[in-house]
Order: structure tokens, then sequence, then C-alpha cells
């Protein structure tokens, strides 16, 4: 297990209480239940029933392990060609939508792997072999 910052959890956060599943010792849901929030009155609890048995790969589960995020897109289009520079920049700009590629543009809001997965797809599938180096990079847990 890692460490947690158990403050930085959403307030809307689903816990699970499945002690007997074989994921629980590293699924966050299960590890946060472990660590309620005692000025909490109210807290949300994964239904029970929906959860899948020991032995399957349990749709509400989420790992403890940090996953490591990229912040700011300004630079990645520095080193591409000018012929292939607005195409990139378009489908990037498709990719997340107006809004969230504004975003992430001025570092509001992280580019989780898989999204840095596409993003590098991208430029690899337009002839760019170079990987994509984004401006920060962190550990966090996805939540």
């Amino acid at each position: 297990m890692s460490t947690i910052n158990f403050k930085e959890r959403p307030t809307t956060y689903e816990v699970c209480f499945q002690n007997e599943c074989t994921l629980a010792q590293t699924c966050l849901r299960h590890i946060c239940s472990q660590d309620p929030r005692k000025d909490e009155r109210y807290i949300r609890i994964v239904n029970p029933t929906l959860v899948k048995g020991t032995n399957e790969k349990c749709g509400f589960y989420r790992s403890d392990q940090p996953v490591r995020v990229a912040y700011g897109i300004k630079h990645i289009f520095d080193n591409v060609p000018h012929i292939k520079h607005d195409l990139l920049y378009s489908m990037v700009k498709c990719y997340f939508g107006k809004n969230t590629f504004y975003r992430i543009y001025h570092k509001e809001r992280p580019i989780w792997p898989d999204e840095q997965e596409v993003v590098q797809s991208f430029f690899t599938d337009n002839g760019i072999k170079e990987p994509v180096v984004y401006e920060e990079y962190k550990e966090t847990i996805k939540w």
C-alpha cells in the first residue's frame, strides 16, 4: 500500500466494505472504508450486491498505486515540423474538447496516463518519433 493522503479524497467518493475480496488490500475504495472521515454524517458506499466476488476483476476496483500525470502542453508542438503542427494541434484539441484543452494548456487539469498514450499515438501516427514531453510531471492517486 502506498502513502495515501485521505484529505485529498473527494467528499462523494464511494467506499467498499467487502473485507473478503482478494483485491481489498490494494483497492482504494476498501482502504478508504478503513479510514472513514469522522466528521461526515453520511458516506457513500458501493452497493454490495453489485460487487463482483473474490476471484473476478471488480468494476469498482481502484488501485492504491500513484500514477504519473503530466501538466502543461504549451511546448509539446515546439519540435513538430510546421507542415504537421496545425494537424496535430487540431487533433489534440479535438480529443480533449475546447474547454478541457484550455484547462490542460494552463495547467489547471492533469493529463492522465491513458490520455498521454493517446496524444503520443497522434504524434507517432504522424511520423513524429520523439516522445511527447510535457512541462511538468507529478505522482498522484487516481481517485
